[in-house]
């Protein structure tokens, strides 16, 4: 054997390692390509695990460059897609390449990014890596007249924000979930946060201002007190099948990122009880301390989405 060839499988299990937790694919491996290549249920950093992902290259992209026995992330998506397989009339989440399955309230509809309609954010770029880390938090923004216009805002080359999906009524008035990025990436949404978390935005503005625009669109929608201290005292409410739809978003969320579906709570928001909170909570406590969802009215005060729908949304 060459001494390249020694070289190339040394180099390939200290890349497996590290590949291992920056692209997130450890303990991730499906059964059915452990099945077909046997060494896959070795140690990452091992030779045999390097050797079976050389096989599963070459059998997949033929001889060349690309066989080099390093998991990198277009080898784990072309494993994916010939071994991962969901039903995809279902809806689903798609998490580091992984399409999974979830359950939805009947009426709320799913568009996936690559799916025929979906609204795919990856090609503008505005993201970047989480490096591995598994996000413990789900912020909750609004964003947009809509998830098309949100879209837009978030593909436009002078703002450099994201978010990972947007929820709103589709053109047809249906209560829909568009997934804009994979929940892998770290979305630009909430400055610090970002690495901890994933963020949604519900397309729907809460301005007063917006009340002619909303109702010639036929959404359902009327004028309420904003009782929480936090934005403009009177606000419109939130349409129910959005509020509906961003409820199914949540939870499935929760499901798929194992997130407690918990809020911050009491008088300090450092509660599992009582009220909800609609202060600004302490920075170390979501950091360390606190897993679950949060809006972006916890994390600034310069923000207050979505403290007036909050209590409607999830009490």
């Amino acid at each position: 054997m060459s001494s390249v060839i020694i070289q190339t499988r040394s180099s390939a299990r200290s890349y497996n390692l590290k590949a291992s937790v920056s692209i997130g694919w450890g303990g991730c491996i499906p059964p059915l390509a452990i099945e077909s290549y046997l060494g896959l249920s070795e140690k990452v950093d091992s030779r045999e695990f390097a050797l079976a992902v050389e096989a599963f290259q070459e059998s997949c992209f033929g001889a060349g460059p690309h066989v080099d026995g390093k998991l990198g992330r277009g080898t784990w998506s072309a494993l994916l897609k010939e071994f991962d397989f969901v039903d995809e009339s279902l809806p689903f989440w798609t998490s580091n390449d992984r399409r999974v399955n979830i359950t939805l309230e009947e009426g709320v509809e799913t568009v996936n990014f690559d799916q025929a309609g979906g609204l795919d954010l990856h090609r503008f770029g505005h993201f970047s890596s989480r490096g591995g880390r598994k996000p413990h938090l789900i912020v909750v923004h609004w964003g947009g007249l809509d998830p098309h216009h949100c879209h837009r805002v978030f593909s436009s080359p002078d703002r450099k924000v994201s978010s990972h999906a947007g929820i709103g009524l589709n053109p047809e008035g249906n209560p829909t979930i568009y997934q804009y990025l994979d929940l892998s990436h770290k979305s630009w949404h909430a400055g610090w946060a970002n690495s901890y978390s994933v963020g949604i935005d519900i397309c729907q503005q809460p301005s007063l201002k917006w009340k002619d625009h909303y109702t010639k669109r036929g959404y359902s929608i009327s004028e309420m007190a904003n009782t929480t201290g936090r934005g403009d005292p009177k606000v419109l409410s939130l349409d129910p099948r959005v509020a509906k739809a961003t409820r199914e978003a949540v939870k499935s969320l929760c499901e798929v990122l194992d997130i407690p579906y918990e809020f911050p709570r009491g008088e300090r928001g450092q509660d599992t009880s009582g009220d909800f909170y609609h202060g600004v909570v302490d920075k170390s406590y979501l950091t360390n301390n606190f897993t679950g969802v949060i809006g972006h009215h916890h994390i600034t005060k310069k923000k207050w989405d979505c403290a007036c729908w909050w209590d409607s949304l999830f009490n």
